[in-house]
């Protein structure tokens, strides 16, 4: 029996209208995670967290640790690997099944993923509108990033509701249901470690740039003794390393510098934040490395198999150049300055659902009682 089908008639459904919040990737999850919690908060729509995507149980797990378990999980019979057309086979009838059982009143979906995609052309099969989460802005290069971008264009041709990080709001020429909501990953609760929550809170200000490091492979442990040097030479950068390595005598060297924190493990909650907040992202895990592009960052894989596509911002190198790729990155592509959150992201998604519904007279959070 799967999750989906032990689900089924368990959950009180007492609200006229309903949003199935599907997720296929952990940069998904941290996007659609706390608008589900506003949602629930604001108890006025019924909220359902979909985990799915060519590892389902990966972004089952994602949901559990940013607090927010999933309500389905569509399990698969195996997975099916990352090829566009394989992930779609792998999930169109899954998704329609999802679909016919819940009849949802609407979906949400974040950026351009393939599990976006599909979700979006399944619910449009079906005449359900479809809330394109972070739609963003569509570049001039179709395949860059491939293929989120060209998928984000299907998707815009889809949708019924675009929520932007920023761009037009109500009143614009692109019409009322493009609402600037930013992004929502910042409505998630600040890092518990008061290091790391005063280091995404310089960086947004302005005051420094983050690498983020996670190294576990002995092979990497060249790139540990090379991470002083960042911070040598630029005197506004701060290093997290975390992982395996951290135990090494270098990875100690580096702890000892006021710029750095060594840590072995991180939560996702923390990872998250640090890694949207990072310039640049290292690491020797795939599965990390492909999690950056969605939080905005570029990422260097260590010794990495992965082969490039067009418009790609993942680098694979051998450890020895790493640290030449990272300063390139620094140097030639420098990311615009973060966007300051106000916490209030997730709701004011939540009132532009409930706007689109009916359930409020603005697609705006109404003003509470302190601030007026």
């Amino acid at each position: 029996m799967t999750a989906f089908e032990r689900l089924i008639g368990e959950l009180p459904d007492d609200h006229e209208h309903d949003v199935l919040l599907i997720a296929g990737t952990r940069p998904a999850v941290a996007r659609l995670a706390p608008v589900a919690t506003a949602i629930a908060e604001a108890d006025r729509i019924r909220g359902l967290t979909v985990a799915t995507g060519p590892d389902p149980m990966a972004t089952h797990d994602a949901f559990e640790a940013l607090g927010v378990p999933a309500d389905i999980t569509l399990l698969l019979a195996e997975h099916p690997g990352y090829a566009p057309a394989a992930v779609a086979s792998a999930l169109t009838a899954k998704l329609d099944q999802l679909m016919v059982e819940q009849d949802p009143s609407a979906i949400m979906i974040y950026g351009g993923g393939m599990t976006a995609l599909m979700a979006a052309q399944v619910a449009f099969w079906r005449l359900i509108p479809v809330v394109h989460l972070q739609a963003g802005v569509a570049t001039d290069d179709l395949l860059c990033p491939f293929p989120e971008e060209a998928n984000r264009r299907v998707i815009g041709q889809l949708a019924s509701l675009f929520l932007t990080t920023t761009g037009p709001t109500l009143g614009s020429p692109l019409g009322p249901n493009v609402l600037q909501v930013g992004d929502t990953i910042g409505s998630n609760p600040p890092p518990a470690d008061l290091r790391f929550a005063a280091m995404v809170m310089r960086v947004a200000q302005g005051r420094s740039r983050l690498v983020v490091a996670g190294l576990d492979s002995p092979a990497s442990a060249a790139v540990v003794g090379d991470l002083p040097a960042l911070l040598d030479r630029d005197d506004d950068l701060e290093v997290v390393l975390f992982g395996d390595l951290c135990g090494d005598d270098d990875a100690e060297v580096l702890a000892r510098h006021e710029r750095a924190v060594v840590v072995p493990h991180l939560e996702l909650a923390e990872l998250v934040h640090l890694v949207a907040a990072a310039s640049v992202l290292v690491s020797d895990d795939p599965e990390l490395v492909g999690d950056a592009p969605g939080l905005g960052t570029p990422a260097v894989l260590v010794d990495g198999p992965h082969i490039a596509e067009p418009g790609d911002s993942i680098r694979s190198v051998d450890g020895r150049h790493v640290l030449d790729d990272v300063w390139r990155i620094l140097d030639v592509d420098p990311r615009p300055r973060p966007e300051v959150y106000d916490g209030k992201e997730a709701e004011r998604a939540e009132a532009a659902v409930a706007w689109m519904f009916g359930l409020n007279p603005f697609p705006q959070l109404a003003p509470r009682s302190s601030d007026v």
